[in-house]
Formats: C-alpha cells, sequence, structure tokens
C-alpha cells in the first residue's frame, strides 16, 4: 500500500479511480502531523502553494516528501518551464493509469515495478512490455532495447557508430544502416505525432527528447 498526502482540484478528480487501481492509501492532513509515513505527495498545479504551505510543519522536520503534480495539458509547457528549477515531477491531467502509476512508482523508488516513462510512453523493465497511452506497442527485442536506450539518455545525440555499441553491444559486426533501419521502425510503430521525440541531427546521429 502506497500512502499519499492528496490534494487535488476538481477538475482533476478522474484521477481518484488511479488511486485504487494502483493500491494508493489518502492520508488525512492529521495524519500527516501524526508521524505518519507519507510515500508521495500528490497535488494539481493550482493546488501546489497550499500543498505545500499544509505540509510545511511535516517537511521542515522531515526530507521534502517526493511530490507529484498535476498539471493541465493545454498548459503542459508553460508549466514545465515555470517549475523546472523545482525538485518535483508532472504529469498530464490527460494521462492513462499507466503513465499515472509509473510516475508514482518512480518517485517512490519502486524496484517491483521497475519502469520507464517519457511523455504518455511507459516502458516495463521486468516484463518488456512498452505502451503508449495504455496501448501495447509490438516491438522487437532490439527495438525494445533502443527505445529504451534512448529514454535512458534523453537529449544527448548520439551517433550511429555509439549506438550500435551501446545497444547492439562490442562484439555487433553489423553497419550504421541498421540503427537507421530501427529507428525508422521505432517512428512508425510510435506513430505519427510521437515519431519526433527521435530527432535526426544531421551529419552526427539521433537525440530523443
Amino acid at each position: 500500500m502506497i500512502h499519499a498526502y492528496i490534494n487535488i482540484d476538481k477538475k482533476d478528480s478522474g484521477f481518484s479511480q488511479y488511486f485504487k487501481i494502483i493500491g494508493i492509501n489518502k492520508l488525512a492532513l492529521k495524519d500527516t502531523h501524526n508521524n505518519k509515513k507519507i510515500d508521495i505527495v500528490i497535488t494539481s498545479f493550482v493546488k501546489y502553494g497550499e500543498t505545500k504551505k499544509n505540509l510545511s510543519d511535516f517537511e521542515s522536520s522531515n526530507r521534502p516528501a517526493p511530490t507529484l503534480v498535476i498539471v493541465d495539458e493545454t498548459n503542459f509547457n508553460q508549466t514545465v518551464d515555470l517549475i523546472k528549477n523545482l525538485n518535483i515531477e508532472i504529469i498530464s491531467n490527460k494521462s492513462s493509469v499507466d503513465e499515472f502509476g509509473a510516475r508514482v512508482h518512480a518517485l517512490i523508488g519502486d524496484s517491483v515495478s521497475e519502469v520507464l516513462a517519457f511523455n504518455d510512453l511507459v516502458m516495463n523493465l521486468k516484463t518488456y512490455d512498452a505502451k503508449v497511452n495504455g496501448v501495447l506497442l509490438d516491438l522487437t527485442f532490439m527495438e525494445y532495447e533502443l527505445l529504451k536506450y534512448f529514454v535512458e539518455n534523453q537529449e544527448n545525440v548520439w551517433s550511429r557508430e555509439k549506438l550500435l555499441e551501446k545497444v547492439w553491444g562490442y562484439d555487433y559486426f553489423g553497419g550504421a544502416r541498421t540503427v537507421d533501419v530501427h529507428v525508422r521502425r521505432l517512428r512508425a510503430k510510435l506513430g505519427d505525432s510521437r515519431a519526433a521525440w527521435i530527432k535526426t541531427v544531421h551529419s552526427v546521429g539521433y537525440k530523443f527528447n
């Protein structure tokens, strides 16, 4: 059971059904002051200031609890810029239960789940599943490994030769064309709206963000 202090806006009330699915126990504010363990704080962006105030006593005597902030999809990018210096994780209010669960487990360090998440992509490292908006992607083993490497190493630019070394291994004798083929297949399987996550850097290689 995950113990959480929850303070969400009415427009985000749909997340309440996610709490039951994931196994989140909602703590009342009085429980936090009775020194009950808080595994995670879940709050709406519009309630973030109020939440920090409510937990000020708790967090002054303990390290800040992992915090997941629900952000309006229409203002997502602007909100990212506003809070980029805060040590919190954000999620769109249009996210699936799989992505929400991935964010929660990533924050609380649940080694059982072992998941990676990027936007609405959720990768389960134990089952080798990859889902986009809750829909399972039909990936080969090497497509999965390449996508996993991209998600784990966002913002870096990787040459085809370095990707061959890191993903396929030192003993692989295939050419750089192998990387191009797998990138093309990944883009097709991710779909038109997400294919741009894998960017081609002219004369260098690829970048994921």
